[in-house]
């Protein structure tokens, strides 16, 4: 069963969200006092109230908080909103393209949710602050041609409040994509792998309402790396991280590397320097290989030659598809296939 994250800040009296907007007021329809009489000995209820702004807490925007025209809370499907596959970036201040540029090809029908930090203010001055952290137009360009379903954020606006202008809703919202704003316990949460929620109620008339913002992380796989041995941790690491287009490969020690395939569900490839590894030159075939999807057996067959592989022979072709077989720097077969 996958592990429940709850992302939402409570609700409470009183409570402040955002400058100038009106804090929540809860009240009492029906007390358990007065309930009493209405009920059979021993049964007793509470009937609550909230008055409320509708940007209050964790919440959603759709089209229709920057658009008269656009869908309201009653428009928006749950597929719009519910079990996406998140996509955490740890990023701060000015959020540009290029802060981006790492997850923008895994953002296709996603929920990028924005790690600033910023919650840790959350119920202090600071957080309503001009200098919260918030998208640039130029990211805003680029999640939007990379086909993101939702975006959320751990801070006061996904916009930057300096001045009147919000290129962030604008745009996003222009395109149908939901915003949430003010999330939290964002650093619970792996880079992928999780399924993102944030299900508002369907007001007609209304274009933001509170959500109640979780995300559901799979139980870990069985199998959690695989070890090569080798006899240089740091080369090995460096040349698998450009085999799987990862982020810089950590290196713990001349005898202990490891990178991590960046993709959903991706393993974690381990190096491991051993004595025999170091004595004399491989000599037989792996017992264990690794294969490596391809979209371009030609280009990536020459990419990873340019940074150290060797390729064996030329491409093989079956009914099943094709597949180019490969050397590491140190002689460890993978396979490129397609």
């Amino acid at each position: 069963m996958p592990t429940l994250i709850d992302l939402s800040h409570d609700v409470h009296d009183g409570m402040l969200t955002y400058p100038g907007l009106p804090a929540p007021r809860l009240g009492t329809v029906l007390s358990r006092d007065d309930s009493r009489g209405r009920y059979a000995a021993g049964t007793e209820f509470h009937i609550g109230s909230i008055e409320m702004c509708t940007n209050t807490g964790t919440y959603l925007d759709t089209p229709f908080h920057r658009y008269p025209d656009g869908h309201d809370l009653t428009g928006l499907t749950l597929q719009q909103c519910a079990d996406l596959p998140a996509v955490i970036v740890a990023v701060n201040g000015r959020i540009s393209a290029g802060d981006l540029a790492a997850v923008l090809d895994d953002l296709t029908g996603a929920a990028l949710l924005l790690h600033t930090g910023w919650a840790r203010h959350w119920g202090t001055p600071e957080y309503f602050g001009a200098a919260h952290p918030y998208l640039a137009a130029d990211a805003v360009c680029a999640v939007i041609a990379a086909g993101v379903a939702l975006v959320g954020i751990d801070s006061l606006n996904i916009d930057g409040t300096s001045d009147g202008e919000r290129p962030a809703h604008t745009m996003l919202l222009a395109a149908g994509i939901p915003i949430v704003e003010h999330l939290t316990n964002l650093w619970s949460l792996p880079a992928r792998g999780a399924r993102f929620t944030a299900a508002p109620v369907k007001v007609a008339g209304l274009g933001t309402f509170p959500v109640r913002a979780f995300a559901a992380v799979p139980d870990r796989p069985a199998v959690c790396e695989i070890v090569i041995d080798c006899a240089d941790v740091a080369l090995l690491a460096a040349f698998w991280s450009e085999v799987l287009g990862a982020t810089a490969p950590l290196v713990r020690s001349d005898d202990w590397a490891t990178v991590c395939d960046p993709r959903h569900g991706g393993l974690t490839i381990a190096f491991q320097r051993v004595p025999e590894a170091m004595s004399a030159a491989k000599a037989v075939k792996n017992r264990v290989h690794l294969d490596i999807w391809s979209d371009d057996l030609v280009n990536d067959t020459a990419r990873l030659v340019a940074v150290g592989a060797s390729a064996q022979n030329g491409i093989v072709a079956d009914d099943q598809g094709e597949f180019q077989i490969m050397c590491d720097p140190e002689g460890n077969e993978f396979c490129l296939v397609r």
